[in-house]
């Protein structure tokens, strides 16, 4: 069996890129910032930032890539800063061009995420037999994978509300070796403090643990797939 992850759940994992696309041709044809001046000017300025940033650091946070802390408050500041390295007269001919920099930025570097996004979700491939699922990826076919059947004591689907709709789902092979799973920090203890009434001191007894939870990964498991309860019981029956 043959699958690829559908186009519909590479969407909703990389949905920040559609995003930024869309909303810079909304706030480009309806706040023309070379047009606007004054207070107007800077509560748009500050309501773009806003609406670029905060979905990055939600997204670093949910994903635990960092660099999305930053990469929006990068583009932002090339797409100000663009101005000042051209001198004055290329500036006033191109003003509607430099005055709306960081959102013509934002839509052309979303708008080619988007393409090549397409582009390296058709590089996946999922080949399930009695032996495994091999994985292979990236152009050219240049990374491949194999998860032995015998290795594998679990199967799960995992899938979001938003997946459920659509109908795709994350087809996850849980080996022996924890292959299929991360690590999410807990963090547990108590505190306690004494002195007298001016002068008190504190401290913290406790630790820091970990649990394993599911991941769904391109990389690792059968990734966004239509009809994947249907894909789980086949690759059940091929390897447990």
């Amino acid at each position: 069996m043959n699958l690829k992850p559908s186009r519909r759940a590479f969407f909703i994992r990389y949905i920040i890129f559609p995003y930024y696309f869309v909303l810079g041709i909304i706030f480009y044809l309806n706040f023309d910032l070379s047009g606007i001046d004054g207070n107007n000017r800077l509560f748009l300025i500050f309501g773009w930032i806003a609406l670029t940033v905060i979905p990055g650091v939600l997204l670093a946070f949910s994903r635990r890539r960092f660099g999305w802390f930053f990469w929006p408050s990068l583009i932002n500041t090339a797409g100000w800063l663009a101005r000042f390295i051209f001198p004055e007269n290329i500036y006033m001919d191109f003003k509607p061009v430099f005055d709306n920099g960081p959102v013509l930025l934002f839509m052309i570097v979303s708008l080619i995420a988007i393409i090549y996004l397409e582009l390296y979700r058709n590089t996946f491939k999922y080949d399930l037999s009695e032996k495994g699922v091999e994985i292979s990826f990236g152009f050219f076919g240049a990374n491949t994978h194999m998860i032995v059947s015998k290795h594998i004591t679990n199967v799960m689907l995992k899938r979001n509300f938003l997946e459920l709709l659509l109908g795709v789902g994350h087809v996850i092979p849980v080996t022996s070796s924890g292959l299929g799973t991360g690590d999410k920090g807990v963090v547990g203890g108590f505190t306690g403090d004494t002195g007298t009434k001016n002068v008190r001191g504190g401290a913290f007894i406790g630790s820091t643990a970990s649990e394993k939870e599911f991941v769904a990964n391109p990389k690792n498991c059968i990734y966004g797939v239509s009809k994947p309860r249907k894909v789980m019981d086949s690759l059940k029956e091929l390897v447990l």
